[in-house]
């Protein structure tokens, strides 16, 4: 059984008696590693672009094959070259030789057979006859290391193709597979552009750029204080207040809970006319002073669980929580505060939970305009955004993040993803921000049209994602087949 306290002594990289690099995972790490479903091989976060290229509009049958092979041969050396700049991304979690506790470890490529062995693993091109997405959300396997998918539909654009690229979770994060996927199609412009005479580095020198995990990048304390741990508790304790509500709000299921553990993860999205996004964001500006699009979203959503919650003849009170999630790459320390270091996951989750209570109507009520509870709900959202926004690299935020983590990690033995009947169905909002301050429209000859990210949820829950991309809000979530269907 793999121990879950962690001794700070060996966060740093060391190169082992068996001449490969190794060190100790944090508390982040562990809690994704925990949180993994037992049939897959990692729990996984994605990041996804439809993109098309300048030559990619040809009139002959042999000019599309050709730049099929061109937009191939280009990604294939991007990712080799992505791998070589983020080593991280080929480490992997395992068991010291004891068996007693997890590290996390990196060797290089003994020779050019182990490096076409792994890209031939993990790089994987795709042709199907529907959308890209339906392959996704119905097709797609399992994986244990970092993967990129190459999706050609048939049935699609002709001129458009998609990418996948899929993560473990202990190695990075929303904003950090997005950076990922801007550089990896920056890469592979590149070698589109410059075709023969694009050459790839000698590997065996990478190991001087990788990333540390959360507690060294943010230089967390080895230890916590007396008065920090207290405050931690004290955090918990009203967190508990929180959740101590008889009509805690979930999304019902679907139809009647599967018992079987083969349910599927998929994504469903909404996507946001620009001329209807300029009308939300400047009403979202209208209800009070720095309330934004992320603060109205996720009352709404509160405002819309209520409204599918069963009716009963009189009235009664329901609680949404939420917790939100923090971007804690800001607040690193140099160099692990910039993209160089997308392949580590600096994130957190906020210590304190949000409580948004309201209401549903009793059927001798009538109709009632849930809309009234908007605004209040939309202030109070921002007023919580506001005491978990980190200030600095000492806020309580950045500090208690290990502590946050470790409290909601898994027993070892144990699954988080378990069916239970009957099933509570929470709906957390994380909100992405605006996707095109990370990801570039354009790179060279690729020019992207679509592009998200997306992880999934734990157990029986439903993962919702808020992000804008070229001016348009999207909406999306991933949930679990056992639960609910895409209707």
């Amino acid at each position: 059984m793999a121990s879950l306290e962690i001794k700070s002594s060996g966060f740093q990289w060391k190169k082992s008696q068996h001449g490969v690099w190794e060190r100790d995972i944090d508390e982040c790490e562990m809690f994704y590693k925990l949180s993994t479903r037992k049939e897959d091989g990692c729990y996984p976060v994605t990041a996804s672009a439809n993109f098309v290229t300048e030559s990619s509009i040809t009139t002959t049958t042999t000019e599309k094959e050709d730049n099929q092979l061109r937009v191939e041969d280009a990604l294939r050396k991007a990712w080799s070259m992505l791998h070589y700049e983020h080593p991280t991304l080929r480490s992997r979690i395992e068991r010291d030789d004891e068996g007693n506790k997890w590290k996390r470890v990196y060797s290089t490529f003994g020779n050019e057979d182990e490096k076409k062995s792994w890209l031939d693993l993990t790089f994987k091109l795709v042709d199907v006859e529907g959308k890209a997405i339906e392959w996704f959300n119905n097709e797609t396997a399992s994986f244990e290391i970092s993967t990129l998918f190459l999706v050609r539909s048939r049935k699609e654009d002709e001129h458009s193709q998609t990418i996948f690229l899929r993560c473990p979770h202990d190695i990075t994060d929303g904003v950090g597979i997005l950076q990922l996927l801007d550089r990896l199609v920056a890469l592979a412009a590149l070698a589109y552009e410059q075709g023969d005479e694009y050459t790839l580095p000698a590997w065996g020198t990478e190991e001087a750029r990788l990333s540390p995990c959360l507690r060294i990048a943010a230089a967390v304390p080895e230890s916590f204080s007396e008065d920090q741990t207290k405050r931690f508790h004290d955090i918990q304790t009203q967190n508990g207040a929180i959740y101590n509500h008889p009509g805690l709000l979930g999304l019902p299921p679907s139809s009647r809970v599967a018992t079987s553990q083969d349910g599927r993860r998929q994504r469903t999205s909404v996507s946001v006319p620009k001329v209807a996004t300029k009308r939300i964001l400047h009403g979202c500006k209208a209800v009070a002073p720095g309330v934004s699009v992320t603060h109205v979203f996720m009352s709404a959503l509160a405002l819309a669980l209520s409204e599918l919650q069963p009716q009963k003849q009189e009235s009664y009170p329901v609680r949404y929580v939420n917790h939100s999630m923090i971007n804690l790459r800001p607040y690193c320390h140099e160099p692990y505060n910039t993209p160089k270091h997308a392949g580590a996951p600096y994130h957190a989750v906020s210590a304190q939970a949000l409580g948004i209570d309201l209401n549903v109507p009793g059927s001798d009520e009538g109709e009632v305009d849930q809309l009234n509870s908007l605004p209040q709900a939309a202030i109070k959202v921002r007023d919580f955004y506001r005491t978990i926004r980190p200030v600095s690299s000492t806020d309580e935020q950045v500090i208690l993040a290990p502590l946050m983590f470790k409290a909601l990690t898994p027993p070892p033995d144990s699954d988080s993803h378990a069916v239970f009947e009957p099933p509570f169905c929470p709906v957390p909002l994380s909100s992405i921000g605006n996707v095109s301050s990370i990801v570039a429209a354009r790179h060279g000859p690729f020019e992207l049209t679509n592009v998200w990210a997306a992880s999934e949820p734990i157990g029986a829950g439903v993962a919702v994602f808020l992000g804008t991309w070229n001016g348009k809000i999207e909406l999306s979530a991933v949930f679990d087949t056992r639960y609910h269907d895409i209707e």
